[in-house]
């Protein structure tokens, strides 16, 4: 009995050795995963910015796929206009080459800007002009520009131009009249009854009653538009003219007046824009009228009226004594107005001119829309204006001084600003 119950007790004793062990494993085993865990939150900790900075690393790769060589395909503001002009003036004009001087030199500014241009004269014939644009468009111009002898002439080029799918575009002259006008890709002229108008209005006030009348090239358009406006100035001034315009434009010196005419045209003729054949002319109409023949002188550009002035020098006639009128504005002009010499002009640059059709001809080759049939301002000056005016007189025949203004800002070019305005013709 002793024996077994030993033998009992004995197993009892191993039994509870052996929980003991296992207890003590056990409470080992988890005192060593405590001190494992922090140990792996810690390893984790410090794996963590590794996998963080990993992108950091790629990132390079990531960028925007290296946009800054991508910028060429941001090509509007880029956009080069390439092009051959063709140029065509009527006539060996100074007015006429400013004109395009100042078109090419804003074109030589501009780097989006590689225009060649080929600037051709005539001589003041139809044929010459037509048989100008025939061969600009033979020889694969890009664009046409065209300083017009007469408008039935510019119908016919414009109607060769959209054949052969060529733009064309009118400067310095209205070809408004024709009718295919519109096909033109663009004009550019003053508004000469405007400043046609100007100086009749002013002559009315001044008291003008008898006047010779020098107008440019006949036929052109602007020559017949001054003539109108000078009618209508003086009409505006509260002047008879004992006739209507339309007859009086019509008749010219022939015109039957009614015998109530406060003002009267007393002598015509055509200086075609040039110092010697105004001259002439002026000579001629002294002699006719003689010195007290006449009171003023509307003179319709500024080296007719040069030859005007020196035909009156010839003649022993102080031009300070009469009205003396002109249009273009030159910078000759402004000294005359600060003599007294000139008593009215109209500051009407070929320089701005030159501006509009590179505007134009830019915008057309971009794409681009653009004001089509515009003319540029105007601005009137006297003999008692012109010292206040001066400073904002466009240049004419200084066309470094007038691209200079352009870039300075000195005075309006945008052509999309009011004070170019529509050509109401179109």
């Amino acid at each position: 009995m002793y024996y077994i119950r030993r033998k009992k007790n004995s197993m009892k004793k191993i039994i509870a050795l052996v929980i003991c062990v296992l207890l003590v494993v056990a409470v080992f085993a988890a005192c060593q995963a405590e001190e494992a865990a922090p140990a792996a939150e810690e390893a984790a900790e410090e794996a963590a910015p590794a996998e963080e900075e990993a992108p950091a690393e790629e990132a390079p790769a990531e960028e925007p796929a290296e946009e800054p060589a991508e910028e060429p395909a941001e090509e509007p503001a880029g956009e080069k206009s390439v092009l051959s002009i063709g140029f065509y003036a009527d006539a060996a004009d100074s007015y006429y080459q400013i004109m395009e001087q100042a078109m090419d030199g804003l074109a030589k500014a501009d780097p989006d800007c590689e225009w060649t241009i080929d600037y051709q004269v005539g001589q003041s014939t139809a044929t010459e002009q037509i048989t100008a644009v025939e061969n600009f468009i033979t020889s694969g111009y890009d664009v046409i520009v065209v300083i017009q002898n007469s408008a039935d002439a510019t119908s016919e080029c414009i109607a060769k131009c959209k054949d052969a799918g060529i733009p064309y575009f009118g400067a310095a002259h209205d070809f408004s009249s024709v009718a295919n006008a519109k096909d033109a890709a663009g004009s550019c002229c003053y508004d000469f009854v405007q400043a046609g108008i100007y100086t009749g209005e002013y002559l009315a006030e001044a008291g003008a009653t008898k006047i010779v009348n020098i107008q440019g090239v006949l036929g052109q358009g602007s020559a017949a538009g001054q003539t109108r406006g000078l009618l209508q100035g003086l009409v505006n001034g509260g002047k008879k003219l004992g006739a209507e315009i339309d007859d009086i434009m019509t008749n010219e010196s022939n015109t039957k007046l009614d015998g109530t005419q406060d003002v009267e045209i007393v002598f015509w003729a055509a200086g075609n824009w040039a110092a010697d054949p105004a001259q002439k002319a002026m000579t001629d109409a002294i002699t006719s009228l003689g010195a007290d023949g006449f009171d003023a002188v509307y003179v319709q550009n500024n080296p007719m009226c040069e030859g005007v002035l020196a035909a009156m020098q010839d003649a022993g006639l102080n031009p300070s004594d009469y009205l003396i009128t002109s249009c273009n504005g030159r910078e000759m002009s402004w000294q005359w107005a600060k003599d007294g010499i000139v008593a009215q002009d109209v500051n009407q640059p070929a320089s701005m001119e030159g501006n509009v059709l590179y505007q134009q001809i830019k915008a057309w080759s971009l794409g681009q829309d653009y004001r089509k049939y515009v003319h540029p301002y105007l601005t009137s000056y006297t003999k008692d204006t012109i010292g206040d005016l001066e400073a904002s007189l466009v240049p004419v025949t200084d066309v470094d001084a007038f691209l200079k203004g352009v870039a300075d800002g000195a005075f309006t070019t945008d052509l999309n600003d009011p004070k170019f305005t529509d050509n109401a013709g179109y």
